[in-house]
Order: C-alpha cells, then structure tokens, then sequence
C-alpha cells in the first residue's frame, strides 16, 4: 500500500479529498490529515509517505514551502498542488519545483483520480526498475571477481585516463586498493615453455587460468596484495599493491616463489617481467608496459626465467609514438648492418611499420622507406663507400617506392635493400670491436657486485644499449646480459667454496638484491641450488 498525505488548513477540504476517492480500492492508505505544511513535515519520518497533497495557501508554512523541505530530505515523495488559484506564478512554482500534478478547486473527482493514476503508473514503472536494477546489482555481485579482473585489465590497457575514474570504479567495485600504495606490475608467460598446449581440452584450460589466479592470489601477504588478470590464453599480469615500498626485493621475491609454485604445483615453465614502481594508478598502463617488455626481450637475456625492466631499460630503444625519432631509426640501421640478422630485420619493420601505435598511410610508408634509403646514405659514406650504383640518387629512389602500389611492395624493398647495404656496409675496424668489448668485460668485473644496468654498461663505452649488445654478442656469442650472469654464477662458485660461506652474504656479494633471485638464477645456470653447490664442493 502507498501511504497519502492530504495536507490544507479548510477541514472541509481535507475531508473532501479523503472521501471523494476509495482511495484503498488504488492501493492507497490515507495515514495523515494535516492542517498546515509545519505538522506534515513533523510526521514525515515516522509515517514516510509515499504521496502528498497540499494546498497552497496555509498558515505556518504553506504548500510551496514545504514542497521544497520535502525535496530537501524526502526527494523521491510525490507531490500534487490543489489550490483555488490557476494563475501562471503558482504553475510556476509547480513547474520548479518538480510537482507531479496541479489540481484546481473546487476538487473534480475524476480530475483528482486522473492525477493519482498517472502517479501510481510511474511509481509502478520505477518499481519495475528498482526490481531489475537490484536483480542486476546480485547477479554483479556473483560476477564480481570477473568484473574486477576485466576492470583491471580495462586499466593496464589504458582505457582509463583520469585517476578520478579510476577512482570511482575501484570504489564501485569494492577493490580494497589502498590508493596510497607502491605499484608495480609483472608479466607472466607461459607460452614458450608450456608444450603441451595443443593437446589441452577447454575444460583443462579453464582449470589451468583458474589455479594460476589462485596461485596468484594467495602469493599477497597482509601488507602486499597482488591481483591476478588474465590477458590471453597464456599470458597473465599480476598487478602488486605494496604498503611496504621500502623493501623493493619483496617484488622480486614474490615473483620467485610464484615462478616456483606454478612450476612445481602445475608443472609449467614461465617467463616473467617485472616492471618499475609507481605511486600513480594512471601510469599503470606504463608499467605493464615495462613488464610486457621485460618478459617479451630477446636481447638483453636468455639464461633467466624473470627480468627486471631496469636490468634491460635503455631509453635510447624508447618504442616511437608518432612519427620516429631520426637518431633511433639511424641507430637501429646501424645496429642492424653490424650485426643484425633476417629476425633483427623483421623485428625492425615491425617496430616502424608494423606496430599498433605506428601510422599506416601510403605517405608515412613511403615516407619510412626513404628516410632509410638517406640514412643508408649516411651508413656508406662513414664507411668510406658510394651508394649511387646501388640505388641510384634519392629522386630515383623517391620516384622507384611512388611506383609501388602496395604496403607489401614497399616493405619487401626494405627487406632487398637491407641485404645490398648489409653486403657493403661492414665494420672494417675489429681492432676497435676487441677494445670496445674488453672495456665492457671490465666494466662488468669492476662492478657486478652493484646494480648494474644494460644502460650504464653501454654508456660507458658511448653506445646505445642495443648497439652494443649487439656487438657484443656477435664477437663473444653471448648477450651482455648472459654474460654479466655468468660472471656473477662464476664469482658465486668460488664465495660458495670457502668455508663458513653463507648463501644470502653470497648473493649480496654479487650483486643480487634477492637471496630467492640469486638461488634461481644460480639454478637456471649451474643445474642446483647454490647449497647443493656448497654440499657437493665440500664433499
């Protein structure tokens, strides 16, 4: 039953309105007569009707008064105006003041009942949806973890931009994300190690995303929570609230013990990337990108199961945005004529014609091929060659690629033209080669017991991180990054050897941050754990 209010200072009135209308016959019941809008608004709590009807003009505090203290506390009361005026300033008043109807008096019972049904017609409808909307909201709630995950997901995407949206849905969601936490993201890969995807059923892969969540899940500790999202069929990230962002090896070692449990409870190999920390919950995006290119790098490491973005980070090799840097293009072509391979020159096109965030159209294409075409340019004359009687002069070449019709067209002359350049443009100088790599052998020796990063290395031989790793790697056959691991296993061995050596002061020594890291990354190059090292050169 809807509870009526009937409020006018003529008791004639009241009366009237009571009885001209089998109000119970609508599903009304009338709970108060009330001689002014002072005593209505005194009984509102206690009685919360549904609908009120009111006079105007009453003494104390009149109808239009107490339509707006209504409105103040009781915003969804319907209110219905009679009065023996019908001037425009009181159907004004109606008008502002949202009231549902305006009855004039004498009352006409059927103008007064018309009023009322078209009420109850809309309190019926907004039932309707108060019912669907509370049906929503506990199918939400049995949803919830698949709403939070996909929400997270949304925010590693950057589809968020402002941190007040962010905000809002985290509170919607009802996230405990303490906002003031240390962020950071890592990236797991399942994809390279896990052979036996193929054969595995839908149910089977249901069950696996599920234990690898769980697994995530109940990594968290009271002051670190980690929220697992699963991003395809193979891939995961785990975004880490830390309260404790002082001890920034936790990270490392959640990675370790989670890299562990997977492998050991589900009997599957993962790659893992860790990104950077970051107070800010719009620069999550960034991070998983930091960790996406951690876990996906084929430079800088293939003797570790997890890698850290600052062990790699070099901000000469910073992805383009928009049209790409001079200096990065020449860069990478270098790189590419030093040392590269058919991969290298793929993983090139890729990055610059190829990628999501890179522009498409036939100007920016053709545009790309002869900004190579003037850097080669550049290439041979530093090695003391002319590249005229290979392509001809830039008109040639501009007037060659506008004659092409295709993307494909234009990239496969790319591809034939890195072969030519590559033929001719070779680093005459190995004697430099053999200084620059002796240099960096000493920079790792004088240093790895500090953290050392690819960046710092290169610098100090006034090269780009990707240059000479590169270079690096095509004289000794392993990366800088492999290299500078096997020396830290190396240095381990012989601390490990002598007598009342302890595993945690062996890896402080050399340079790890994490006891857990350096027992894995030890295990990853030597077969065993540094204390099965120790047993066995005991023995």
């Amino acid at each position: 039953m809807f509870r009526l209010f009937i409020v006018d200072d003529n008791k004639y009135e009241r009366n009237t309105i009571k009885e001209v209308i089998e109000w119970t016959s609508l599903g009304i019941e009338v709970v108060g007569l009330f001689a002014n809008g002072l005593e209505a608004l005194s009984r509102m709590d206690d009685l919360r009707p549904h609908i009120v009807i009111t006079d105007i003009a009453m003494p104390l505090m009149n109808g239009v008064e107490l339509s707006v203290r209504i409105r103040q506390s009781h915003p969804n009361v319907k209110i219905i105006f009679v009065s023996s005026h019908s001037d425009f300033e009181f159907a004004k008043s109606a008008v502002e003041l949202g009231i549902y109807g305006y009855v004039l008096k004498p009352i006409m019972p059927d103008e007064l009942e018309l009023a009322i049904h078209k009420l109850l017609a809309e309190f019926t409808q907004q039932h309707r949806e108060q019912i669907e909307k509370e049906r929503m909201l506990r199918q939400l709630e049995g949803m919830l973890p698949l709403v939070q995950e996909q929400f997270l997901k949304e925010v590693l995407l950057g589809n968020f931009r402002t941190k007040e949206d962010i905000l809002d849905k985290i509170e919607f969601l009802a996230l405990p994300i303490a906002e003031e936490a240390n962020m950071s993201v890592i990236s797991i890969n399942s994809l390279a190690a896990d052979r036996k995807r193929e054969h595995r059923s839908a149910r089977d892969a249901y069950f696996l995303s599920y234990s690898i969540k769980n697994l995530i899940s109940k990594a968290g500790t009271a002051s670190r929570a980690m929220y697992p999202v699963q991003i395809s069929a193979d891939e995961y990230a785990v975004i880490v609230f830390d309260l404790e962002p002082s001890k920034d090896e936790e990270v490392i070692d959640a990675a370790v013990q989670l890299h562990t449990a997977i492998n050991g409870e589900l009997d599957i190999n993962t790659t893992m990337g860790i990104s950077k920390s970051s107070r800010e919950l719009t620069e999550l995006e960034t991070l998983y990108m930091q960790s996406q290119q951690a876990v996906n790098t084929r430079f800088y490491s293939g003797s570790n199961p997890i890698i850290r973005f600052e062990e790699i980070d070099d901000r000469s090799d910073i992805p383009v945005e928009d049209m790409p840097s001079l200096v990065e293009v020449y860069q990478d072509m270098k790189a590419l004529m030093s040392f590269g391979n058919g991969q290298d020159v793929e993983e090139f096109i890729e990055k610059y014609l190829n990628a999501a965030n890179v522009r498409q159209g036939e100007n920016y294409v053709k545009g790309f091929a002869l900004l190579c075409s003037h850097l080669s340019g550049i290439l041979f004359m530093e090695a003391n060659q002319s590249m005229k009687d290979i392509f001809g002069d830039n008109m040639a070449v501009w007037d060659k690629l506008n004659r092409m019709s295709t993307k494909e067209e234009v990239v496969q002359w790319i591809r034939q033209s890195f072969e030519v350049i590559k033929e001719r443009v070779t680093d005459r100088n190995s004697s430099k080669n053999v200084k620059i790599i002796a240099a960096i052998k000493q920079m790792i020796h004088d240093n790895y017991r500090d953290q050392i990063s690819i960046e710092e290395i290169s610098k100090s031989v006034y090269l780009s991180g990707r240059h000479a790793n590169g270079l690096f790697k095509k004289e000794t056959g392993q990366t800088i990054f492999d290299y500078l691991v096997q020396f830290r296993t190396d240095k381990a061995k012989q601390l490990l050897k002598e007598e009342g050596s302890k595993v945690a002061a062996v890896a402080e020594a050399v340079g790890y941050v994490s006891t857990s890291y350096f027992i894995l990354a030890f295990k990853k190059n030597v077969g065993m754990t540094p204390a099965e090292f120790k047993s066995k050169a005991a023995l």
